[in-house]
Parts: structure tokens; sequence; C-alpha cells
């Protein structure tokens, strides 16, 4: 480590080494869009009766061009399905699409803001996957609070509520994220 030349000082001798900063271990920016783009195939092939090659389509196109459009696409499809599905109680697939579908988001609003040629500490996704981890937390919570009194078991309500709330729901986490992902998108690209 070189320490500052005061007058009247000798200089620093020249078998002296800088000390660099210590680096964590880093992964191309592109392993973060391939993932976004093998969760998204996931979601299609476990929500969807769909051929495998529109699945691999999915997976190419989010891992290739994470543009928010066409993942609020993906995630209105899977919801809008969802939606559909006949009315039963609650199952685990509906809480693992919920949280695969915001990972996806998050993964490709991190994809997105990133140079496409840069390297990622691993020390630095600590923060938006601890976000990700506190919301769903809440996201899985209200989940259960909502839909299972309302999904006919133990006297619910059943088919009252379950669309009701559903529609509700969608609007809720489309403006909570327009909300969230907003500052990103007015910001230009690098």
């Amino acid at each position: 480590m070189r320490l500052p030349r005061w007058r009247g000082s000798a200089p620093a001798p020249a078998t002296a080494v800088p000390e660099w900063p210590r680096v964590g271990p880093a992964v191309p920016v592109g392993v973060l869009s391939a993932v976004a783009g093998l969760l998204a195939a996931g979601l299609v092939g476990a929500s969807l009766p769909v051929p495998w090659l529109l699945t691999v389509v999915v997976a190419v196109l989010v891992a290739l061009w994470p543009a928010p459009a066409l993942v609020v696409g993906l995630v209105l499809v899977l919801a809008a399905l969802q939606a559909l599905q006949p009315l039963a109680p609650v199952q685990p697939r509906f809480f693992a699409l919920l949280a695969g579908v915001h990972l996806l988001v998050v993964l490709t609003a991190l994809v997105r803001t990133l140079p496409r040629g840069a390297r990622v500490q691993l020390a630095a996704l600590g923060w938006p996957l601890g976000r990700y981890g506190l919301v769903q937390v809440g996201a899985q919570l209200l989940a259960v609070a909502v839909l299972v009194p309302a999904s006919g078991q133990d006297g619910g309500l059943g088919g009252v509520v379950v669309p009701f709330a559903g529609v509700v729901g969608a609007v809720v986490l489309l403006v909570a994220a327009l909300a969230l992902i907003g500052p990103l998108l007015r910001r230009p690209p690098r």
C-alpha cells in the first residue's frame, strides 16, 4: 500500500507492490440472463401444456431480450391461465408460480440495468435477492391468508371470493411492480 509522500520524506521503495482490493467470485451478466431464460421456460412448461419447442423459444427470448414488455406479457399470460384453472383447494403449484414469476421479474430487471459484457460479483446479488426474499415472505403469507379461507375448505366462501381476489391481487401486483420498476424504465439504457 502506498503512503502519501510528505515534504522531506523519502520516496517509496521500488519493490513496494500496491495492494488491490479483494474481489469476490463474479459471473458474466449472460449467466444471469440464461438463468432468467431457464426460469421462464420452467414457468411456462409447468403452467401450460405446450410443446417443448415453444418452451425453448420463450427461454431464448427472455434470455436474449429481457424487455419489460415481454416479461409483463408472460406474467399476465401465466396469471390469466392460473385464474382460468378450475376452482380447487389451494395447490402448492400456485405458490411456486408466485415465487417464480417474482424471481423472473427481479432477474430480468437486474439484467436489463447491467451492460451485456459486464461481470457481477455474487456478493452484489445479496441485496436484490434479500429484498426478493422479504417480499416473498409477505406475498406468500398474504396469499395463504386470502386463498385458504376462500378456497371452500373449513367453511370458506369458495367460488365467490377466489376469482375476485385473483383479479384484485393481479391489479395490486401490477401497480406495485410498475411502482418499483418505474424508475428503472425511466433511466436511459447504458
